[in-house]
């Protein structure tokens, strides 16, 4: 990605005041260095961290285009911008969970699995979904819930959590997603270019 929009970033930097280009390569430096950072700390993964940096490079000028951004341009780092809505990205995956849930299972499955209720879904034990963990599994011939999602078949201990679940008489389980954080940057994206920044508009609203 980012080879081939070098040349479009060239371009945009020849019109660029020297003001600008200083502000530029100080966003760079400061985004490629947060995501190294938050890499480093196992916020996220190491594709991530690469997403950022590369965003970081290819967008050293916040980008226009009447009307959009709508709100803002936040601090005029993009990359800065595409993190802090991705941050709030992440959160919203709960109300549409929550929402789904209470249309679907009722009030009472909050009750029954307040992780389940907000994180994720049932689905069937038999049709057990790709790319999605088990938020209950049984435990000393129970079957109890889990406060975090884990892999339904544990390479370390060699259990089969689905196997032990059907025995267990279960028809259906709560399980959630395996969401990387990619996808949330990607909305981060996207909310950055249409909108602005989302959390310094909020903070402007509550100032």
């Amino acid at each position: 990605m980012f080879v081939v929009l070098i040349p479009f970033t060239v371009y945009e930097s020849l019109s660029k005041t020297p003001h600008q280009l200083i502000f530029g390569v100080a966003g760079i430096i400061l985004m490629v260095s947060l995501a190294y950072l938050f890499y480093r700390i196992g916020a996220y993964g190491g594709a991530d961290a690469k997403a950022l940096m590369v965003i970081a490079l290819t967008f050293p000028f916040y980008p226009e285009f009447p009307p959009f951004p709508i709100l803002n341009k936040g601090f005029g780092i993009f990359a800065f911008s595409t993190l802090s809505n991705s941050v709030i990205a992440a959160p919203f995956m709960v109300i549409v969970f929550a929402v789904r849930n209470l249309i679907r299972e009722g009030v009472s499955a909050l009750k029954e699995h307040p992780m389940g209720f907000l994180f994720g879904y049932r689905v069937e034990v038999s049709n057990f979904p790709k790319f999605h963990n088990i938020l209950q599994a049984v435990r000393d011939g129970k079957v109890v819930n889990l406060r975090r999602g884990i892999d339904p078949d544990d390479s370390e201990t060699g259990i089969n959590e689905l196997e032990a679940l059907k025995e267990a008489g279960c028809e259906k389980i709560w399980a959630t997603p395996q969401l990387p954080f990619l996808i949330f940057i990607t909305a981060g994206f996207i909310l950055a270019t249409f909108m602005g920044d989302l959390v310094v508009f909020l903070i402007t609203l509550l100032l």
